[in-house]
């Protein structure tokens, strides 16, 4: 049996838990110690240790030759384990062997001869790797964190307690390797104890050509990423000396941090669910996990070179301050590694091992001139300098290039990046601006650390959650459809660039029944008919119901209807309202999805094959809409006929933002349905004023949600006898709107798990209306009138105690001061104006996105 995406997704979360807890805790005391030893530790003594680092880290990434990779990735994992295991133990036993023979020479090379016995007490551990390559694998692949957090714990409980002890001892930087050393063999035996994997050896002749094909493209890219990151080491102790290198040696450990936090936790299970992740969401995967991580990784790198020198200074101590100019440098770069190790697991995962290869290549290949460029011109701090351009300049290109040549969408990564970039400037200058006042490095930090993620936090947040959302609904999605009667979530695309499939069915095949309700419109009937008629890459059908219309409506009906056999016409002998003739209209439709179009209203050229096409796309998609143009005159605007993109929502996705915003985002001619779905889940119920947002809303309960974007999917026409033009007031309109919930949770919909959170969180947004509805009227000088009273009652009955809202304290605030005093432009002014802000933000953010 096949693991489905719903499981992935479970396991997923597990592995992103366990992975996050163990890097807090293990950061949180990798910290504490790393403050010890700078405090007991010279610059010199840190950059010899950093010298021996240097070389065992290198060769590390050696051990196992890129085997772990292969077998996370394997469908047979039990066969290769053992051949696996060989080849591990042969790699480490020969790279240890030649980093101790080599210890002294290296070191001295290095201009560090101190180094060489810690390099040659170091060189042991490359064996203890080589060893543990199968039960690391196998942790990782089951995304056993909670396992792996153990291994961890025990290899930092056991390695800080013989650090500490050993330096107390005298044994200096000695105490580091040996510390390192005892304490990984001590964690190896807790791995093979939890992954209960048996230490076996074997060798299948069979197996080993495809494990060493794939892992040795591996192991050398990853000898690369590690020497990108250690060659500067090599470059400051030759050109700059020991003590340099230590001072350097700090900033770029501190620069780790969210590389090791973040990265780490995304490694951990970014390679296992590229690899599991298949069919239309491959493409976007690298999009949707970059999105989140991007942000988080952004906002830590860029306060780590804002507040570098606060911060070195308060957790090291003022003699390590040298160290600050260089972690200006490489906290941003540290935020381009994060992403580029999502992109080299997303390239591992689909087999592309070479690339990431080549990558590297290209990358030492220009940082190591770059690097001795830097030391010699700007010291330590341009050899920081030095890895970010190369960065920005150099890698992220390469990279991007490898991503598009393997399938992932550029255009949607890209997008993915622009918005926490937006977001890091304000934050920035946040952050700046809090901390200069203070001489003192813990109130800079604690006051530019506050303001500068308060900041980001407050302008992000709302995109964080939507975009964890996306990655959620990926690792969840199921991609065999929907199972008739139930609700199957589809994947949640952002912006996906629209291309039409060539497996569409001939543009004949595409049948679209739209239902024009018409009452005393024959001045504007022709038009909509018309412009049904004459979609273009669609078979359009029109169902005319004329509801008793005493104008000539009917005649204009019976006209177009005897010029096309496309055009039927209904008539009601008594009106009998929107609802019925809809409903009735739609009993009678034979395409495969349908229109509702009020008579007043139009449909923009190719408005329908536009929607087809999404809809043919995602077979979960059982509503299509998109931007309508509203229009007074006669004359109407040009519409955008060119779709650049679409939305795909999990349908209750939609349907939970629907419920916590409590307004309705479509107006009607814009939106395609399937008909299948209503026929399913009923047509219209019976509503004065929001039947048709109840309608939208029970859809989205049971079937996925799109959104066209770039395009004006129809024309709504706004006059003297619309109802935009004699609707209802607000009281009125905030009454309906609850009734349409009311309605929709009491109907099929009442079934679905998420409806007591859903009817509550929408009576609960349509209560702060209210309340801010009353602040209105206070604002205006008739905060005791009883329509501001009548909001206030209306929140009352919608929750149980209204002062728990948030719009309570705004309110309260009014009332106190009463009408006059808050009507008076000192006090009304500035809600005022922040509530036109806020208004606008809204309407562009329904133009743009169509929420």
């Amino acid at each position: 049996m096949t693991q489905t995406q719903s499981e992935l997704g479970l396991q997923v979360r597990r592995g992103l838990a366990w992975s996050s807890i163990s890097n807090i805790v293990l950061r949180l005391g990798s910290l504490a110690v790393g403050i010890a030893l700078a405090r007991l530790l010279s610059p010199e003594q840190f950059g010899v240790f950093a010298v021996a680092l240097t070389v065992q880290t290198v060769l590390m990434t050696m051990a196992d030759l890129g085997m772990s990779a292969d077998l996370i990735r394997s469908e047979e994992p039990a066969r290769k384990a053992p051949t696996i295991a060989t080849l591990g133990v042969v790699a480490g036993t020969t790279l240890a062997a030649t980093m101790a023979f080599s210890a002294q020479g290296t070191a001295e090379l290095l201009g560090s001869p101190a180094a060489g016995p810690v390099i040659a007490v170091m060189s042991f551990s490359l064996l203890l790797a080589g060893v543990g390559v199968v039960p690391y694998a196998t942790l990782q692949r089951d995304f056993a964190q909670r396992k792996l957090f153990i291994v961890a714990l025990v290899d930092f409980t056991v390695g800080t307690a013989l650090v500490l002890l050993l330096i107390t001892f005298g044994w200096g930087v000695m105490a580091l390797a040996a510390g390192r050393l005892i304490s990984q063999a001590v964690s190896l035996l807790v791995q093979f104890r939890l992954a209960r994997t048996p230490f076996r050896l074997g060798f299948d002749k069979s197996i080993a050509p495809s494990v060493v094909a794939f892992g040795v493209p591996v192991a050398g890219a990853n000898l690369l990423s590690w020497a990108l990151l250690n060659v500067d080491n090599v470059a400051i102790s030759r050109l700059a000396g020991p003590v340099a290198l230590g001072y350097y040696f700090l900033a770029f450990n501190i620069s780790t941090w969210p590389m090791s936090a973040l990265g780490q936790v995304v490694r951990s299970v970014a390679l296992p669910a590229f690899a599991r992740i298949s069919g239309t969401m491959r493409k976007l995967s690298f999009a949707i996990f970059l999105g989140p991580v991007w942000a988080v990784a952004l906002l830590a790198g860029t306060m780590l070179a804002l507040l570098s020198a606060q911060l070195i200074e308060f957790v090291y101590g003022a003699r390590w301050l040298p160290s600050a100019a260089v972690l200006v440098w490489l906290g941003l770069f540290s935020s381009l590694r994060v992403g580029f190790d999502l992109a080299a697991s997303y390239l591992l995962a689909h087999g592309a091992a070479r690339a990431t290869l080549y990558v590297q290549v290209v990358w030492i290949a220009v940082l190591i001139p770059a690097l001795t460029f830097g030391v010699i011109i700007g010291g330590i701090a341009g050899a920081a300098a030095a890895h970010l351009m190369v960065s920005f300049i150099v890698v992220g290109p390469a990279y991007a290039f490898a991503l598009h040549r393997n399938g992932a969408d550029l255009r949607a990564a890209f997008r993915s990046l622009w918005t926490p970039c937006f977001a890091a400037v304000p934050a920035a200058v946040a952050a700046v601006a809090a901390a200069m006042p203070f001489d003192g490095p813990v109130e800079g930090l604690l006051a530019g650390g506050t303001a500068g993620a308060g900041t980001y936090a407050l302008l992000l947040w709302r995109w964080f959650l939507r975009r964890l959302g996306e990655v959620r609904t990926m690792l969840g999605n199921d991609e065999n459809g929907p199972v008739s009667g139930s609700h199957a979530p589809g994947p949640l695309l952002v912006k996906t660039k629209i291309s039409q499939p060539a497996s569409f069915a001939p543009a004949q095949a595409d049948t679209v029944t739209v239902v024009i309700t018409c009452y005393n419109y024959g001045r504007f009937l022709r038009q909509a008919i018309e412009s049904a008629l004459t979609q273009n890459g669609v078979t359009a059908d029109v169902i005319v119901v004329d509801d008793a219309s005493t104008d000539n409506s009917h005649d204009v009906a019976l006209e177009l209807a005897a010029m096309s056999h496309r055009v039927k016409v209904l008539r009601h002998q008594s009106n009998r309202g929107p609802v019925i003739s809809f409903n009735d209209g739609a009993a009678g439709a034979r395409g495969e999805f349908m229109v509702r179009l009020d008579a007043d209203d139009m449909l923009t050229p190719g408005s329908l094959r536009r929607a087809v096409d999404v809809a043919r796309a995602y077979p979960s998609v059982g509503l299509v809409y998109g931007h309508p143009l509203h229009f007074e005159a006669n004359e109407l605007p040009a519409p955008r006929q060119a779709a650049k993109a679409w939305t795909v929502w999990p349908g209750r996705e939609w349907l939970r933002e629907r419920c916590r915003s409590g307004v309705n985002v479509i107006t009607s001619p814009e939106a395609l349905m399937r008909r299948s779905v209503l026929q399913t889940i009923g047509y219209q119920a019976h509503l004065k004023h929001t039947h048709d947002m109840e309608m939208w809303l029970r859809i989205a309960a049971f079937a996925d949600v799109a959104y066209i974007h770039g395009a004006d999917q129809a024309w709504h026409r706004e006059h003297a006898d619309s109802l935009s033009a004699t609707g209802i007031d607000e009281l009125e309109d905030l009454k309906a709107r609850r009734d349409a919930f009311d309605v929709l949770f009491s109907g099929p919909t009442a079934n679905i798990p998420e409806a007591p959170e859903f009817k509550a969180e929408a009576r609960r947004a349509l209560a702060n209306d209210a309340l801010t509805r009353a602040c209105h009227e206070y604002d205006r000088g008739s905060g005791t009138a009883p329509k501001a009273e009548a909001f206030v009652a209306l929140a009352a009955e919608l929750v149980d105690n209204p002062t728990e809202l948030e719009a309570w304290n705004r309110y309260a605030r009014r009332r106190a001061l009463g009408p006059a005093l808050a009507s008076q432009p000192l006090w009304s002014g500035p809600p005022r104006l922040a509530r036109r802000i806020r208004h606008k933000m809204q309407r562009r953010r329904w133009h743009n996105s169509g929420v």
